[in-house]
């Protein structure tokens, strides 16, 4: 019989009982091993911080070292012909918004240590214009 693979091992675990993995577990330790399941990272909760990632951090101390500065943001224009269905875009932001928590973190520091908060909900500013009398 063939061993499960990590990830199919770790789902496994992941499924068990709080009791049976506990069980598992100080199994494992009497063996002198360790569970998978402990290397699943836990789902941290709605508002709580967390650290950043190394590249958060270069990019958080970019932004201490000059504010605003606008170098490493992405923008891409769009043409729209027809006309636009400015509610079911905004929808679709939103649930795009709802699905990615990138979209919903925010940084902070405190005594000079940056860390990272995800909010539980975002929100879009759509500013529509209207440029139809326009060529």
């Amino acid at each position: 019989m063939s061993r499960p693979s990590a990830p199919d091992l770790a789902e496994r675990i992941a499924g068990l009982s709080p009791a049976k993995r506990e069980l598992l577990e100080r199994r494992l330790r009497e063996r002198g091993e360790r569970a998978v399941a402990s290397e699943v990272i836990a789902r941290r909760a709605d508002g709580a911080r967390a650290p950043l990632s190394f590249a958060q951090q270069r990019l958080w101390f970019l932004d201490q070292l000059e504010p605003g500065n606008v170098l490493y943001n992405v923008t891409r224009a769009v043409r729209l012909r027809g006309r636009l269905d400015v509610e079911a875009l905004r929808r679709a932001l939103l649930e795009i918004v709802s699905r990615h928590e990138v979209f919903r973190t925010t940084f902070h520091a405190a005594g000079g240590e940056p860390s990272s908060r995800i909010a539980a909900e975002g929100s879009v500013p759509l500013v529509v214009t209207d440029l139809t009398g326009l060529s």
